[in-house]
């Protein structure tokens, strides 16, 4: 083997670790899951989100010794992780937003629709009427509605500005 060989596959070794380092997977490579509740009428809860929204019950276990109860339900991409405990105590009462911020922890969980005003529409044919809404949010190039599910939780609908007229 001659001397010129040995110079080009020194390099090959020398360049493939930072390579190999470069393709490594982010450990911090986020993706949402779900949204958990912790509620008081788990049954009527997962019953408005499968028969207002659309949800589908997926999982349904006892939570641990509790005598409590977890449901998943999923709408596409979209999973609520439902908890009811025996001696779980309500939550503050939300106002309106944007003083629903007031009080800190969750607020609300946001849902995509294409139309919001077609599934407002949707909505009213099943007896849902918004909390809020709907209203454009101009800064943030949306246009929003606000829903209450049967224990308080604010469910905000979105429709981004690209999905609709200007």
């Amino acid at each position: 083997m001659s001397r010129r060989m040995l110079i080009p596959l020194s390099l090959a070794f020398a360049v493939a670790p930072s390579a190999m380092a470069a393709e490594a997977p982010n450990p911090l490579s986020l993706a949402p899951f779900m949204v958990g509740l912790s509620v008081a009428d788990i049954d009527k809860v997962s019953a408005w989100y499968v028969e207002k929204l659309g949800f589908k019950v997926t999982l349904d276990v006892p939570l641990g010794t509790t005598g409590g109860k977890l449901r998943w339900i999923e709408a596409g991409s979209q999973r609520i992780e439902l908890m009811s405990l025996p001696d779980s105590k309500p939550g503050p009462e939300r106002a309106l937003p944007p003083d629903h911020a007031a009080v800190r922890g969750y607020t609300h969980l946001t849902l995509q629709v294409p139309d919001l005003d077609a599934a407002i529409a949707t909505l009213a044919a099943r007896g849902v009427k918004p909390a809020l809404g709907p209203v454009p949010v101009g800064s943030l190039k949306v246009k929003v509605a606000f829903l209450r599910d049967p224990e308080g939780n604010m469910v905000e609908l979105l429709q981004r500005a690209s999905n609709r007229e200007s």
